[in-house]
């Protein structure tokens, strides 16, 4: 391993990403029948969702301009205190309603940590190693979520079948293991991540106000396919659990199961594509990563059995894990250092913006059409394939978006680690 790309800082934020990971993939097995234990209707399980995801959406932005101010690592405390009390607070609600009220304000205070870990990790690594640096964090980061699933299911069907607990607190007891995890993840980044871009970068910076933050074109494009992607992911996630159950009949653990062994098929392929992105450029990775995941995405609901479904969630998996290091590093090369944190801050609302629309859309069509077979031109289409196949084609805009309009910078163009110029005027 180069030096220069894995630091003590870059190490540590990787063991970050994958405890917190974890813990944020442990209720993906079950969060649906969580919510309409406490009473809520199938229709009604994106607006959970969205409600998280609006509130981070209105404060990324704001998250973002903090971290250039204050520094990555306090905002990146603070997101993770937010994360251990709310995820205590999950596990203890009596019903929907406070359900809904504690993941809008969890949303609020976690984006905190996740823009904020973005920033300093484009802070701490040079240009031409970004893709490398991120395609190591998104698989410590998708070790954690492929973990988390089968984990989460593990602990829910032990709670109820072995401790004897009722089906609803059984499906508690995770919320508690996941905000145990935020406070191990909390103690590593106070202990040991060293923040490089100082106060002393801060202050310079503060006084070049000539030096404005400009939406560019790129930037611009960057945003647009950020709203899209986060509808297309919006209106995947909320019903992969309703899928399995009506398609196969699955349970929380053979769900769990499922997830994790798909995600771990395509794991080794974030660290390989990020480190040719840093070589052949990042739009040809996009480009190969982001089509592949859209066509399996169509070929999902038609799949027949569990171990089809697992193959095609395997390559979309591996198409997704190819598509975003690159797309970060890519993000990083247009956006000038001492505003990274608010740039980040904006593309996490554009993409949380989208994603508050897709659940909602997404688990509306789903209730709707989930027992109804279409049939096209002699084909049998599955109704409760309606809302992969929108993702598919929100996808595949998306990306010739980006290929078509967004100008990826030549080597010696792409925007540095940190600016070193405005210590010289301290």
């Amino acid at each position: 391993m180069s030096r220069r790309i894995y630091s003590g800082t870059v190490l540590v934020l990787g063991a970050v990403q994958l405890i917190e990971s974890i813990a944020v993939g442990l209720p993906l097995s079950f969060f649906p029948n969580y919510a309409m234990g406490l009473g809520a209707t199938v229709a009604s399980i994106g607006v959970f969702t969205s409600s998280f995801m609006l509130s981070s959406a209105i404060m990324a932005p704001r998250m973002g301009n903090l971290s250039d101010r204050y520094g990555r690592k306090r905002i990146m405390l603070l997101g993770i205190i937010g994360d251990i009390v709310f995820g205590f607070a999950t596990g203890l609600v009596p019903s929907w309603e406070w359900l809904l009220v504690v993941r809008l304000i969890n949303g609020a205070v976690s984006g905190a940590a996740m823009l904020s870990a973005e920033a300093l990790l484009m802070d701490s690594v040079e240009p031409d190693v970004r893709g490398e640096a991120s395609g190591f964090i998104m698989s410590s980061a998708m070790i954690g979520r492929n973990i988390g699933p089968l984990l989460g299911g593990v602990i829910q069907w032990q709670s109820n079948t072995t401790f004897g607990l009722s089906l609803i607190d059984s499906y508690r007891i995770p919320y508690f293991v996941d905000a145990g995890f935020a406070v191990l993840a909390f103690a590593m980044v106070y202990a040991f991540v060293r923040e490089p871009f100082t106060a002393a970068h801060r202050e310079a910076y503060s006084r070049r106000e000539e030096d404005g933050f400009e939406l560019t074109g790129s930037i611009k494009v960057l945003l647009v396919n950020g709203f899209i992607s986060g509808i297309g992911v919006g209106f995947i996630m909320p019903i992969m659990v309703l899928f399995y159950n009506d398609k196969f009949g699955m349970n929380a653990v053979e769900i769990g199961l499922i997830l994790s062994i798909s995600g771990f098929v395509g794991l080794a392929a974030s660290w390989i594509a990020g480190r040719v992105a840093d070589r052949m450029g990042r739009k040809p990775l996009i480009a190969l990563g982001s089509y592949l995941s859209q066509l399996f995405a169509f070929i999902l609901p038609f799949t027949g059995d569990p171990t089809q479904a697992g193959v095609a969630m395997s390559a979309r998996s591996m198409g997704f894990n190819i598509n975003h290091p690159a797309f970060q590093a890519l993000r990083a090369d247009v956006v000038p250092p001492r505003f990274r944190g608010r740039a980040f801050g904006l593309f996490i609302s554009a993409f949380t913006a989208g994603d508050v629309v897709g659940p909602i859309v997404s688990t509306w069509l789903y209730d709707i059409y989930r027992l109804q077979t279409f049939n096209i031109a002699g084909l049998a289409v599955p109704g409760l394939g309606i809302p992969f196949f929108v993702n598919g084609i929100l996808g595949v805009i998306g990306t010739t978006m980006v290929m078509l309009l967004v100008r990826e910078p030549r080597h010696e163009e792409r925007s540095r680690r940190i600016d070193i110029e405005p210590m010289e005027e301290i």
